[in-house]
């Protein structure tokens, strides 16, 4: 019996769609840090996060300018950052204004976050990016798509977005790989908070902000820099679940990002295993 393998019916089925978008994520945490990176320079400079989406994405941008503005982690500096969407999100009443307030309110060191739920819809959204990167704006893109028919998910965003459209006119663009829009909010509900997390990162270490900046340890969590604790697998669960033995005794923790086996020494950070280190056994 395959232990990965999420349970039948609604629930199964719901999981499964989400296996591979969440591994394709997985799989990008280079671009997503490197997006991160630019944010943080641009803070820096003094620049303001300006974004906006359109339709249900409306909820999203504001959600995220209430992020960087309002940190939830004691300590976090509060950020400049502004929703273009907040008084169309229920209404969807002039998304055509995005570029145009773009080009009254932003300023070369600015970024500008464009959010597409559905990229074969989001003209309005690529419109206003292109005034901002035409501006000097750092721009970053959310949007979706399915692979290539064949395809194992590995390409890059000309390939997954409608026309290519946000790779001409985004600095940045985060791809949650799947055509459902529900799945693709979740999936960048998670990739704008990896990016609150790692611009924070970013900001508190200014030798990171480099050109060159050092690798990251193998025993470091990139997202908050804390040292990530090594575990055994002892056992594998449906769902992307786990049993590990730890110093504490047996827990339960997600190895949905990794290819692990039962004796595999994991890496493992608030639950999350984020690497195996080899096939060790305890």
């Amino acid at each position: 019996m395959n232990q990965h393998a999420p349970a039948a019916g609604p629930l199964g089925h719901a999981a499964a769609a989400r296996t591979a978008p969440g591994t394709a994520l997985a799989q990008d945490a280079q671009r997503i840090t490197a997006a991160a990176r630019d944010l943080a320079a641009r803070f820096r400079r003094g620049g303001r996060l300006l974004t906006f989406g359109d339709g249900p994405a409306a909820a999203d941008a504001g959600h995220v300018a209430v992020e960087f503005t309002h940190p939830v982690i004691v300590g976090k500096r509060a950020l400049p950052a502004l929703s273009l969407s907040t008084d169309t999100p229920s209404t969807g009443a002039s998304p055509t204004l995005f570029a145009a307030r773009l080009r009254l309110l932003g300023r070369p060191d600015d970024i500008a976050m464009g959010i597409l739920t559905d990229a074969r819809r989001g003209g309005e959204v690529l419109d206003a990016l292109a005034a901002a990167r035409a501006l000097g704006m750092l721009t970053i893109a959310l949007t979706s798509g399915e692979p290539p028919q064949g395809d194992s998910g590995s390409g890059g965003p000309d390939e997954l977005v409608a026309g290519g459209g946000a790779s001409s006119a985004a600095d940045h663009v985060l791809v949650a790989r799947s055509d459902d829009p529900l799945i693709a909010r979740e999936i960048h509900v998670t990739t704008y908070h990896l990016l609150w997390e790692l611009a924070h990162v970013f900001l508190e270490s200014p030798d990171s902000l480099e050109s060159n900046p050092p690798g990251c340890r193998d025993d470091v969590c990139l997202t908050c820099a804390d040292a990530a604790t090594p575990v055994h697998i002892t056992e594998l669960r449906p769902g992307g679940l786990a049993l590990a033995a730890t110093d504490a005794g047996t827990e339960e923790i997600s190895v949905a990002l990794v290819q692990a086996q039962v004796g595999d020494v994991v890496l493992v950070h608030a639950k999350e295993a984020i690497a195996v280190l080899g096939g060790e056994s305890r």
